[in-house]
């Protein structure tokens, strides 16, 4: 089997809570044998730069693979790191672009020996426990925060995770009204998306505990090493990062200097799913919990996601609960939120990643250029938000 053509997919739509674009970065692998492969990449939440996850594949990675065996992963792998590690560095763009072409080639091997990707890596295709992702609607009230999570605790979620990065006050009351809300049974995390420097993040944290907070998400930005290890030691809730590490290299740094209590690794950000297993393997030998960021990706995203994960054996696997998510619930109906059976989701049984992408796909949601996260949210990112 050879791959005849790589084809960069990207597509978009508008959501309303916030108003603001979303888009994602797909990639088509055509064979000779009639088998096509799908994989994604993401930035953390779809893909901010879809134009330029395009260029990367059209320009770079479809001339390394046309002509090549799809079904030898690892040597493919590698191949693409020798051409892009050392020219555009072996992490963000790079990590995105190369996990979403491992996905497609895992697909495409799936689907060959009419096999699913998690029976192939070694899992058992069990449901798994998931938390339910919150939301950015910081002018909202407390109350409408906590009422939010309503359709994922009626499904039977075990835990939610809460959206900080308001002033400190705002964000203990609405973590203290999700948690009179749901109640005692079930477990709150907290995401405040480099909102903090480590003195602010230490302060809110020993605030949370008292309300049972069991991790504390990008308190802030991941490159501030010295200030990340510097929290880890003192917070009393675990520190959990992820979708901004973009290597099984950065995780293990993390884990050298003590970084961090829960890694959340998500294949289309760190490089792929073997990539996700090794971060996996990490922890398990440096006692870190792992908890999979999965970010509101398409169902190509998730479902590659859920085959390493379930592999892995995770404990918990994160769910957005986005009411408006057409590129899950149109492609593949047994991921979306109607699915799910007691707080649990399990990857797909189907061959390859177990989801079939229409040929309309383009003209049913076409990318158009829109707010990236950093637009509406300009005080984030920066590490500076919580000053006053």
């Amino acid at each position: 089997m050879r791959i005849t053509a790589v084809t960069p997919v990207i597509l978009g739509y508008r959501k309303s809570d916030p108003p603001m674009s979303r888009s994602f970065a797909l990639v088509r692998v055509d064979t000779d044998a009639g088998i096509t492969g799908w994989g994604e990449a993401s930035t953390n939440w779809g893909h901010s730069y879809p134009t330029v996850f395009q260029a990367a594949v059209r320009d770079v990675c479809a001339p390394a693979l046309i002509g090549q065996e799809p079904r030898s992963v690892r040597a493919r792998v590698a191949h693409l790191r020798t051409r892009m590690d050392g020219y555009l560095g072996w992490e963000g763009l790079t990590s995105q672009t190369i996990g979403a072409i491992e996905m497609a080639l895992w697909d495409i091997l799936g689907r060959s020996v009419n096999a699913p990707v998690w029976q192939l890596l070694g899992g058992s295709g069990r449901a798994l426990p998931l938390y339910g992702t919150g939301t950015t609607m910081f002018e909202a009230s407390a109350d409408w925060h906590a009422a939010y999570f309503d359709p994922a605790i009626a499904v039977g979620f075990c835990a939610i995770k809460v959206r900080l990065g308001r002033e400190r006050d705002a964000d203990i009351d609405v973590v203290r009204a999700v948690r009179s809300h749901v109640g005692d049974g079930v477990r709150i995390g907290v995401d405040s998306y480099w909102f903090h420097d480590a003195r602010s993040a230490l302060a809110l944290a020993e605030d949370l505990v008292g309300l049972g907070v069991f991790f504390f998400e990008e308190p802030l930005p991941q490159y501030r090493t010295a200030e990340l290890a510097w929290l880890a030691e003192r917070s009393p809730v675990p520190i959990a990062v992820g979708e901004r590490v973009f290597s099984s290299r950065q995780y293990a740094e993390l884990a050298r200097t003590r970084s961090a209590g829960v890694f959340q690794p998500d294949a289309s950000i760190c490089g792929g799913l073997l990539e996700s297993l090794d971060v996996a393997a990490l922890a398990a030998r440096e006692g870190v919990l792992v908890y999979p960021h999965v970010g509101g990706p398409t169902a190509i995203g998730l479902s590659a996601n859920l085959q390493w994960a379930d592999a892995a054996g995770v404990p918990l696997f994160e769910y957005d609960i986005d009411p408006y998510q057409p590129l899950v619930d149109d492609l593949a109906p047994q991921l979306s939120f109607g699915a799910i059976r007691d707080g649990r989701l399990a990857p797909p049984s189907g061959p390859g990643l177990g989801v079939d992408i229409p040929d309309d796909i383009l003209e049913r949601f076409p990318y158009a250029p829109g707010e990236t996260y950093t637009d509406v949210f300009p005080r984030h990112e920066r590490g500076t938000g919580a000053r006053p």
